[in-house]
């Protein structure tokens, strides 16, 4: 018997609003899960996440929307990051229907590609996902403008303090003429007493002064020109400053400015001195050695008893401390020394060992008479 339209009219209308009905469903419940997953990514703008732990925060609402993989590498602060959630996800750069990929810059120092699977070439559930990656997407974005504007704000802060250090300084060079003063017109016993008697009662306040000083400003400005340098006795003379007992093996001869070598040696050294000096074994290593451009220090030290508070991607994140009080800043400026000279610092964990790799132009003669020390 054939199907008659016409004779049959009705059953055409029920199967035809039952499959709009079992398709709303299907579409109001997607909705419903659409939400909720917004709902959940929203919140995380308002909670206090790390920039490189936002991912793993935000996947769970990805991956109900139907992304199957998330993947991410780049640069941070000079550190090579990546990592993946999901199931495996096709190489970077090659791009197929189900794929996006991304490219997130923050500054000169963060550089993140990101690459998101989806189980579904397209279609309203792809429509949603595609809303909730871009939600993803620009929480991160914010997260990373948000910590590298930190250290311009930082850094405009310290120049709108160097106009009250300025004013302390000249208080101090007050007070050194007064002294001086005092002791140049005493001429009697009884003069250099009372001269005596009033460095006693202003001391503690200079001294608090000075301590202040040194603190705010460290080093004074040094020349910045590059000349030949002996990393042993540079490495040597910063340890021992660090209060540190190390071993050297090598020789090497880096062509920097000894302002530049001395500010990232002192940074990286006396940032880890508090932990080589309390509780090690083992004394710090440092093999050095060139080729036909750098010279290179490897230098490995034991990892405390307890590990290192941050994670190895973050070491040269400013900010980032693993210690109490911490500024966060030290091998930061290690690194952005060596850089200004042409050169890289890197560091790894290795089993139980961290290990830093300064890299620097390298001098292959140096001129006779030249201060090799620096």
């Amino acid at each position: 018997m054939e199907f008659d339209v016409r004779t049959n009219l009705p059953l055409v209308f029920l199967a035809a609003g039952f499959t709009l009905w079992v398709t709303s469903l299907a579409l109001a419940r997607r909705a419903r899960r659409y939400q909720a997953s917004m709902q959940a990514l929203l919140e995380l703008a308002s909670a206090q996440w790390e920039p490189l732990e936002l991912p793993a925060a935000a996947w769970p609402a990805l991956h109900s929307a139907g992304w199957s993989g998330l993947q991410w590498s780049g640069d941070w602060y000079g550190q090579a990051v990546q990592g993946a959630l999901g199931g495996p996800v096709a190489a970077l750069g090659a791009l197929t229907t189900a794929q996006q990929n991304y490219e997130l810059r923050s500054g000169e120092e963060v550089r993140l590609f990101i690459t998101l699977q989806h189980s579904a070439p397209g279609g309203e559930q792809r429509l949603f996902a595609n809303q909730l990656a871009q939600v993803f997407l620009l929480l991160l974005e914010t997260r990373l403008r948000e910590r590298t504007g930190a250290l311009s704000a930082a850094m405009a802060e310290r120049a709108r303090l160097s106009l009250y250090l300025q004013h302390d300084m000249r208080n101090l060079a007050q007070w050194v003429m007064w002294v001086s003063a005092d002791f140049a017109n005493a001429h009697t016993p009884p003069d250099l007493l009372l001269a005596a008697e009033r460095l006693r009662d202003n001391a503690p306040m200079a001294q608090t002064r000075a301590l202040r000083l040194i603190t705010a400003l460290g080093k004074t400005t040094q020349p910045t020109h590059a000349s030949p340098i002996a990393l042993g006795e540079a490495l040597q003379q910063a340890a021992s400053l660090a209060g540190i007992e190390m071993d050297i093996e090598g020789e090497a001869t880096a062509i920097i400015a000894p302002v530049l070598l001395a500010r990232a040696l002192d940074n990286l050294l006396t940032n880890l001195a508090a932990d080589w000096r309390e509780g090690l074994t083992q004394r710090p290593h440092a093999t050095l050695h060139m080729d036909a451009d750098m010279a290179e220090i490897v230098l490995s030290c034991p990892l405390p008893p307890g590990g290192i508070a941050l994670l190895p991607e973050r070491l040269f994140e400013p900010f980032a401390s693993g210690r109490p009080g911490g500024l966060g800043l030290g091998l930061y400026q290690a690194r952005k020394s060596l850089r200004e000279a042409k050169g890289e610092l890197h560091a790894a964990v290795n089993q139980d060992q961290l290990q830093f790799v300064l890299s620097m132009p390298a001098a292959h003669q140096v001129p006779q008479g030249a201060d090799a020390a620096g």
